[in-house]
C-alpha cells in the first residue's frame, strides 16, 4: 500500500441529506493539522491521521524523553541523600547532560508530526531520523556502561538507559517498515525543496554604474 502526496484533508462524503451523520472519512484521514488535541498531534497517543506504526514511532521517542526526566529526578533524589564526598555534582550533571537528549528526541518528534523532515534537505526523509536516533542511542549506551557502582541510582540509571536502548532499537526497526517509509515519503512536507531557479525571463537588466568623470550637460567636459 502505497501513500500517495496527500493534499489539505477533507471529507469527500460530506453531510447526509437532513443533517445526518456523514460517511465513512478516509483512511488515515482524522482531525486537520493542527486541530487535534495535544497528545495526538503531538504523537504521544494515537493519531487516526498516521500509520499505527508511526504513532508508534513516536510514542517510542517519547518514552525516551520520559526516561530521560525520571534520570534527571532520581540524581536529584541521590545528591540529597548520599554523603558530601560521594560525588553528587558529577551525578547531577550527568542527569542534567542526559536532558539534552530527551530535548533531542522531543524535536524529532516535532519534525514527525509536523512534517518537516524536508528541511534537511534529503531524498529520504528517513536519513536526519536515522542520525538523530543514531545519536540517543550512542549517548544512552554510554549511560547503561558508565555508572554501575554508585550504588541505588546507579542501578535504576542503568535500567532506564536500557530502556532508551530499547526505545532506539524499536525506533530503527520501526523506520524499516514499508508502511513508515511510504508515510513520510509521502508528505509534502517531508520533501526535499528544489533548488533556487531563477525567473523565466532573467533577472531584470542592472543600468550600469556612473562614470566616474562628471560631464557637462551639453555633452563636453568641464573645464579644468
Amino acid at each position: 500500500m502505497t501513500y500517495p502526496p496527500q493534499p489539505p484533508e477533507s471529507n469527500p462524503y460530506g453531510a447526509a441529506p437532513g443533517g445526518g451523520p456523514a460517511g465513512p472519512p478516509p483512511q488515515y484521514g482524522g482531525a486537520p493539522q493542527g486541530q487535534g488535541d495535544f497528545a495526538s498531534e503531538w504523537g504521544i497517543k494515537e493519531n487516526p491521521g498516521r500509520p499505527k506504526k508511526v504513532n508508534q514511532f513516536t510514542q517510542l521517542l517519547w518514552v525516551y524523553a520520559a526516561a530521560t526526566v525520571l534520570v534527571f529526578l532520581f540524581s536529584l533524589i541521590a545528591s540529597a541523600t548520599a554523603p558530601w564526598w560521594y560525588g553528587t555534582g558529577f551525578i547531577v550533571g550527568g542527569a542534567v547532560f542526559g536532558l539534552i537528549f530527551g530535548a533531542m528526541a522531543v524535536v524529532i518528534v516535532w519534525f514527525v508530526t509536523k512534517d518537516k523532515l524536508g528541511t534537511f534537505g534529503a531524498a529520504d526523509p528517513r536519513v536526519p531520523l536515522y542520525i538523530g536516533l543514531g545519536i540517543l542511542g550512542f549517548f544512552s549506551f554510554g549511560g547503561f556502561i558508565g555508572g554501575w557502582g554508585l550504588g541505588w541510582f546507579a542501578a535504576l540509571g542503568s535500567l532506564l538507559a536500557l530502556a532508551k536502548l530499547g526505545a532506539v532499537g524499536a525506533g530503527f526497526y520501526l523506520l524499516f517498515q514499508p508502511e513508515v517509509e511510504q508515510y513520510l515519503k509521502s508528505r509534502p512536507g517531508n520533501q526535499p525543496k528544489p533548488p533556487h531557479q531563477p525567473p523565466p525571463h532573467g533577472y531584470p537588466h542592472q543600468p550600469p554604474p556612473p562614470s566616474q568623470t562628471h560631464t557637462h550637460p551639453n555633452g563636453y567636459p568641464p573645464e579644468m
